[in-house]
Formats: structure tokens, sequence, C-alpha cells
């Protein structure tokens, strides 16, 4: 799991956890497969051992202009988890004191036109979903899911929870929607019996 990928890290720590630079990416990827791990679009995960989905949460503008070359380079596939309400600066990142860091609508038709990309849906305004009735969960989750397919033209069939937060309902909602598969924040490795709506991701840091 990352978030952003940008050229120099230069945001105060508590944002800096969310970024990493192309440089630092490029040795982490080139290690993991020295040590034969090999990596996979998200369509492609299994239970196979010494595999590895890259995903990245929110939709940053740099997914695309400093995360995408580096990622062709190296032929490495990935998924961007895109929160809808993030487009074309309609809605600040709050975490970053009210940046507006979003694609823009073209953008995100220029990084699925990638064959390495994926694009997930990530709610329309990133809340705790947990913290939701039921409707108002099923409204953040399946807008977001039919903005994103009115955008790209092709049904979009993987999830991210929002701060790695989801209860029952959620995932009923999840699956009633027709997702493929929805991803927590848990820092655990998938394992044989783990369920598709609750794909366990690694939270990667940069020191």
């Amino acid at each position: 799991m990352l978030h952003r990928v940008v050229e120099q890290r230069s945001m105060p720590p508590t944002q800096r956890v969310l970024e990493v630079t192309p440089d630092w990416l490029c040795n982490e990827i080139c290690t993991r497969r020295e040590q034969g791990y090999f990596f996979v679009p998200l369509d492609d995960v299994s239970t196979s051992p010494r595999q590895i989905a890259i995903t990245l949460d929110d939709g940053y503008a740099d997914n695309l202009t400093v995360g995408l070359p580096l990622f062709e380079r190296l032929q490495v596939p990935f998924t961007v988890y895109v929160t809808t309400g993030f487009i074309d600066n309609r809605m600040p990142m709050w975490w970053y004191d009210g940046q507006f860091l979003g694609l823009t609508t073209e953008q995100l038709r220029q990084l699925d036109a990638s064959p390495l990309c994926t694009i997930g849906a990530h709610t329309v305004s990133h809340p705790h979903l947990s913290q939701l009735p039921a409707d108002a969960q099923r409204l953040e989750i399946e807008e977001s899911k039919l903005q994103l397919e009115g955008i790209l033209g092709h049904p979009v069939r993987h999830f991210s929870y929002p701060h790695g937060d989801y209860n029952d309902t959620t995932v009923q909602i999840c699956r009633s929607l027709g997702f493929s598969t929805a991803v927590t924040t848990s820092g655990r490795t998938v394992r044989t019996d783990t369920d598709l709506m609750t794909l366990d991701r690694i939270n990667i840091v940069q020191p």
C-alpha cells in the first residue's frame, strides 16, 4: 500500500509517511525482484507465495506524473484507488491542509490508458465507512463506482476501504455491488484463507 510518488519529499512528518520518491521505490522494487518476488496486477492476485500487487490510495495527480513513468520503466503493474470527490479539485484533501492534489478527469483517463494500471474505487468523500448508516455507506461506495465508470467507460471491479475502516455491512455492500476485491490497511500479508472482500495490505513507508 502506497499513496504518493513525489520527486522530493517536502511535507511535515505527519504527511511525509504518505510519500515515497521514485528512486527509493525503484530500489524497493528491484530488491524484491532480486529476492525472487514478482509483481502482478490486482486482477491476477492469488495466494501463491512471492507475489506482490502494488496499490496506491486516494488518486493523487503525481501517481500519473511521477509514478507512471517509473512503473512503465520497470514494467510493474499497479492499482490506483480514486476518491472521486478529489477529481478536478472538487474537494480538498484535509490531511494536506486543504490542498488540491487529486487527478483531473483527463489525467485519470491518461492513467487508465496504461495497460499497467488498474483503477479502483475509494468512495466519494473518503469517510470512515463503519461510522455511517448502511444507506450512506452504499451511497459513498456505489456513487464512486458509477462516477469512475462514467469517466472511464468500463467496469470498476476493485475497492479500497478509506482509512482501512469497514464493518460487516460495508463488506456486504461491496459484494452486492459486484466488486471482485476490496482491500484493507491491516498490515498483514494475504493468506490462503483471506476473503477477497478483506484483502490484507502492508503499508510501505520510506524512512
